[in-house]
Formats: C-alpha cells, structure tokens, sequence
C-alpha cells in the first residue's frame, strides 16, 4: 500500500510540474482509479458482494487464468468471488502497482491466503491441503462510464498450486 501511495504521490507530483490542464484531468483520473480499487479491495476482501453494481457493469465479462470460461455479468463476478473465498475463506488481496491511462487500469496485485476449501474446477473438485499461498498477478480493467466492463487477470497457477502440494505430472508415452 505504501509503494502505490508512493506511486500515486509521484504521478500527482510530476502532473503538477508540467502545468496544464492534461496533468489536472490526470490526477484526477488517479484519484478516481484509487476509490475505485479501495471498493474492490472492500469487495474482495470482506466480501462485500453488494459492491459488485456499482464496480462492474451488468453486461462486464472477467477472463482469468483460474477458469477456462469468462465470468459474465453481475451474477459471473459473485460467482468468482464466492468460488475464490470458499477455497480461500482468509484470503487478503493487496494492488502494490497500479497505473492509470484513460479508461484502463493495470493493476499488480497479491493474494495471501490458507487453502481451507475445496478448489472445484470443470472436472474435478479439489480438497482443501490447509496449506498457505502468497499469488502475485496482473489485471487489465477496461472502463466504462465508470465501471469495470472488461477485465483480464493472468497468474502463474503453479505458483498458486505448488505450494498447495500439487505437482506436474507429465504425459506417458503415447499419449
């Protein structure tokens, strides 16, 4: 949190040095994104899942690297955050980096969290291994009047399961 006030400061410092009305309507695109992503956080974090309207629009799509089909729509996002927080009932997201252009936000983000509810995937649903994981991982939001309506999330899922007791197995031959 301090790195991205930090962030924030020294984006806000350098608008204010080049003057102009450009490094006004910046600072406040910045200020704009933070209240945003504090929402998110309040989101995710306690869940508040009444958040969801007023962060995403109701035809907004999510693709993530945890699932094969996007989340769609306001019922999509609370679906993702439920399935996420019963796999990782502790979970704690943190946004360390965040830069903003326009009506797009990349944000890199940390999830903390003890594996203590079964991970269900398309095929198989996983027991929980009471073990902790620390993911760090990229989104991409592209906003619309406001809100989220689209967002991409990639991590590294062996960085997720590996320390969770899951390992690679490769193919056999001829398979």
């Amino acid at each position: 949190m301090k790195k991205l006030m930090a962030l924030v400061f020294i984006v806000f410092l350098a608008c204010f040095m080049l003057g102009g009305q450009q490094a006004v309507e910046k600072g406040a695109c910045e200020k704009k994104a933070q209240v945003l992503l504090d929402k998110v956080l309040e989101m995710w974090n306690k869940p508040d899942l009444e958040l969801i309207p007023q962060l995403y629009t109701a035809d907004c799509v999510a693709l993530t690297s945890s699932s094969p089909e996007p989340y769609v729509g306001h019922e999509g996002i609370r679906k993702w955050i439920e399935n996420t927080r019963t796999m990782f009932p502790d979970m704690v997201m943190a946004f360390p980096e965040v830069v903003v252009q326009g009506d797009k936000i990349a944000t890199v983000w940390t999830l903390t969290a003890t594996h203590n509810g079964p991970m269900v995937t398309p095929d198989i649903t996983l027991p929980a291994t009471g073990r902790k994981v620390q993911v760090t991982g990229l989104s991409i939001d592209y906003l619309q009047d406001g809100k989220f309506k689209k967002e991409i999330v990639v991590f590294n899922m062996l960085e997720m399961l590996m320390p969770m007791g899951f390992g690679l197995v490769p193919p056999t031959a001829g398979n």
